[in-house]
């Protein structure tokens, strides 16, 4: 036998190992990308879903505060929390702050009503509100970047 055919099949097998080796990488490579694209898509997912919760939380304290009598007992809505879907397996909890500007000749002192201004000489400005929205996600998720969303709104009743 030649010499040259010997060491042939070593040569080979030092390819084949070789081509292997970066086939591997290359597959772990894509793998890798392929799950973080995953990771993102699915953040993004969230973050968007909890900027329409805060929307939602908004028009909803616009809808209970427009429904309450703060002329009677001198209370108001001031704060109220939620959880989104619902309260056994949250995945969002909702936390809403509301301050009313130019409510003060309506409501006493003594009373509930978070008054951040209550001296507004303009009649056009008195009965505003301003509202705060926190959206966050729960604890229980484990999400890589967690999700906190502030929405605030000035509103005019």
């Amino acid at each position: 036998m030649r010499t040259y055919q010997q060491n042939r099949g070593g040569f080979a097998m030092i390819m084949a190992i070789f081509f292997m080796i970066v086939i591997a990488t290359l597959l772990t490579y894509m793998l890798s990308t392929t799950t973080e694209t995953a990771q993102r898509t699915t953040n993004t997912y969230i973050n968007e879903q909890a900027q329409l919760l805060a929307k939602s939380a908004t028009e909803y304290a616009i809808l209970r505060v427009s429904g309450f009598d703060r002329s009677t007992g001198n209370n108001c809505q001031n704060l109220f929390t939620a959880q989104y879907p619902d309260t056994t397996n949250p995945i969002f909890d909702i936390n809403v702050n509301i301050r009313y500007i130019g409510f003060g000749p309506l409501v006493t002192a003594g009373g509930t009503c978070n008054i951040l201004v209550s001296d507004i000489q303009t009649p056009e400005s008195n009965g505003t509100m301003l509202i705060d929205v926190y959206v966050s996600d729960n604890a229980g998720l484990n999400l890589n970047e967690p999700i906190r969303y502030h929405r605030r709104t000035l509103q005019k009743l």
